[in-house]
């Protein structure tokens, strides 16, 4: 990987974290056990700057896909868009005990029983190209919990290629404290789930898959995302915590992209570079949970 292209965008991704604001319109979303309630969606949306692209002509396409890393995040937010709410249930797990992600119990159940998931849900995504030509994507997705009273948690990959990256935000730390951050890793530990921080799921993709997709991956960045996407279908993550009382309990959920999802991740791109006013769209995932 190009170090320089994937530490900027982890350089600005450490500044992106969940908000109070958030955590206290999930609590209340939670109380209200499932009823289809729309969430404002009232916070400002996070973009990223990118610089200029070298000329062409002076640059391999590998160095200009490092220089346009950052070009590749689409939108990240802390609540969960108006747009989210359609038929179905508000997520099945929203009433369960355990080690509930907030994700999941924010969404939509679905008939066959997986949950479409709030729209921000891998809306950002990350690229850069390594010297042997393999593309790492980087996906950003909120793996935090719906409760904040749990402690000692783990997050494992059990199924899957993806690897974890967590880095622990910034604000509030103290000088001299150490940081949670993880990155390349299929397992982390948690102290505390109210540790607030950005969560991303990450892939590689050979060179010769995102060729075969693409003539243009700069141009394209979409398929590039879809490919990661697919990439990260049934990705299996378990997660174990202690709660309050002491006891220890755990969930496995699945991850898998919708349909079209590479319409959507077009959508969201075109959005970013029009004048017009950003909007999340429509769910690119859905989560079901697994024995």
């Amino acid at each position: 990987m190009k170090q320089q292209g994937f530490a900027s965008y982890i350089t600005q991704m450490k500044q992106v974290g969940p908000t109070s604001l958030g955590q206290e319109r999930l609590q209340e979303a939670l109380q209200r056990e499932r009823s289809a309630a729309r969430v404002s969606a009232s916070e400002h949306v996070v973009m990223h700057r990118h610089g200029v692209l070298p000329s062409a002509g002076v640059v391999a396409r590998r160095a200009v896909l490092a220089a346009a890393a950052v070009a590749a995040v689409a939108l990240v937010t802390g609540v969960v868009s108006a747009n989210l709410v359609g038929e179905g249930q508000q997520g099945g797990a929203a009433v369960t005990n355990g080690p509930v992600l907030a994700a999941y119990a924010q969404g939509v159940e679905q008939p066959d029983g997986s949950v479409l998931l709030p729209a921000e849900f891998g809306s950002v995504v990350s690229l850069s190209q390594g010297d042997d030509g393999a593309y790492t994507v980087s996906v950003n997705m909120d793996l935090s919990l719906a409760d904040g009273s749990y402690r000692d948690i783990t997050y494992s990959i059990i199924e899957g290629d993806a690897t974890f990256t967590f880095m622990q935000s910034r604000a509030g730390v103290k000088t001299g404290d150490m940081l949670a951050d993880y990155q390349g890793v299929t397992t982390f530990t948690l102290s505390d789930s109210s540790i607030e921080g950005t969560y991303s799921l990450d892939v590689v993709i050979p060179e010769d898959e995102v060729d075969a997709a693409t003539d243009d991956p700069l141009r394209d960045l979409y398929v590039v995302n879809s490919l990661a996407a697919q990439k990260i279908a049934g990705t299996r993550i378990k997660i174990a915590a202690t709660d309050a009382q002491g006891n220890t309990s755990s969930y496995t959920y699945e991850i898998q992209p919708v349909e079209n999802v590479a319409e959507r991740y077009r959508e969201l791109l075109e959005q970013k570079e029009s004048d017009e006013e950003q909007q999340l769209g429509e769910p690119l995932f859905t989560m079901r949970e697994v024995a």
